[in-house]
C-alpha cells in the first residue's frame, strides 16, 4: 500500500518525539537513581538496546546532561542538572549581607560571596570598597572556577574527579600571564589551598588584582566568600591577617544560618 503524503509527514513528526521520550527515560532513570547507573541497566530500564543506549548516553555526555564515573563503567546525571535550592541561595544571600557589609566597612575593600552555579561561579552578592579604584564584580556575573579565589576555595572541597568535570566544560583559558591552564597543576593548587584554610588568586584573573576566599562550612552547596583589592593594597605579608577575618566571617554566616 502505497504511503500518503499526510502519512509520510507524521511519521516525520513523530520520529523526533520518539527520540526525545528515550532521552527523557534516560535521564529519569538515573534521575531516580541513589548510585551511578551501569550501560547494562540504563538499557534494561529503557528497553533500549545497549549500542542504543551507549549512543544516547554519549551525545547527553557530550552536553554535560551525563556524566561517567571516574573507571568510566557507569553514568549519573551531569553538571547541567546541579541546580541548587534557590531559596537556600536566597536565604545565605539575606544572612550574609550584614556580616559581608560590616567586613567590607572594616577592610574598605571590596567583600563577595559566590555560588558554584554548575560549572561557573556566581556572584550573589558584592559590597563594593569605597575607593575610586576598585576590583568589582557585579551581582550575577559569572566567572570560571581556576583563575578565582572564590572557584579555588569551593573546588577545594569537590572530590577531583568532579573538579576535572568542571574543567573540562569551559577548559582553562589564560585570563592573565599567571592564570593556571593545566588541570594537574590546579589539583596542585587545591591541595594548597587545603593545607592553607584559603584560595588566593594573584593576578590570575585580571592583571595588578589580588584576591582571597574561603568556603563557608556546613552548607548544602558549595559557596565562598572573598576579599578582591588591586595587589598594591593587599601586599602579600597581609593575606594571612585578611584570611582570618574571611574565616571569622564564613563561620559567623554559618553558624547563623544553622541558628
Amino acid at each position: 500500500m502505497a504511503t500518503s503524503v499526510d502519512d509520510s509527514e507524521t511519521a516525520q513528526r513523530s520520529y523526533p518525539i520518539r527520540a526525545v521520550d528515550r532521552v527523557c527515560d534516560i535521564l529519569d532513570t538515573l534521575a531516580n537513581a541513589s548510585d551511578p547507573v551501569s550501560l547494562s541497566d540504563v538499557a534494561a530500564a529503557t528497553e533500549l538496546p545497549k549500542s542504543s543506549a551507549f549512543r544516547y548516553l554519549t551525545a547527553l555526555e557530550a552536553r554535560h546532561y551525563v556524566e561517567r564515573s571516574p573507571d568510566g563503567a557507569n553514568y549519573q546525571l551531569g553538571l547541567a542538572f546541579r541546580a541548587h535550592d534557590r531559596r537556600g541561595v536566597e536565604l545565605l544571600t539575606e544572612t550574609a549581607e550584614p556580616v559581608l557589609t560590616a567586613l567590607r566597612d572594616r577592610l574598605t575593600e571590596t567583600v563577595n560571596l559566590g555560588v558554584l552555579d554548575g560549572s561557573r561561579v556566581i556572584h550573589t552578592l558584592v559590597a563594593e570598597s569605597p575607593y575610586m579604584m576598585r576590583l568589582a564584580a557585579r551581582v550575577g556575573e559569572r566567572g570560571l572556577v581556576h583563575s578565582t579565589a572564590l572557584g579555588k576555595a569551593m573546588c577545594a572541597e569537590l572530590p577531583s574527579d568532579k573538579v576535572r568535570s568542571i574543567l573540562k566544560i569551559h577548559g582553562m583559558p589564560a585570563r592573565t600571564e599567571a592564570t593556571i591552564t593545566d588541570p594537574e597543576a590546579y589539583l596542585e593548587e587545591l591541595e594548597r589551598v587545603r593545607a592553607q584554610g584559603w584560595a588566593v588568586d594573584d593576578e590570575e584573573n585580571q592583571v595588578a588584582g589580588r584576591c582571597l576566599a574561603v568556603v563557608i562550612p556546613s552548607l548544602d552547596f558549595p559557596a565562598a566568600v572573598s576579599v578582591s583589592a588591586p595587589i598594591d593594597r593587599m601586599p602579600s605579608e597581609q593575606v594571612p591577617v585578611v584570611a582570618k577575618q574571611l574565616q571569622r566571617a564564613a563561620q559567623t554566616i554559618a553558624r547563623k544560618l544553622s541558628a
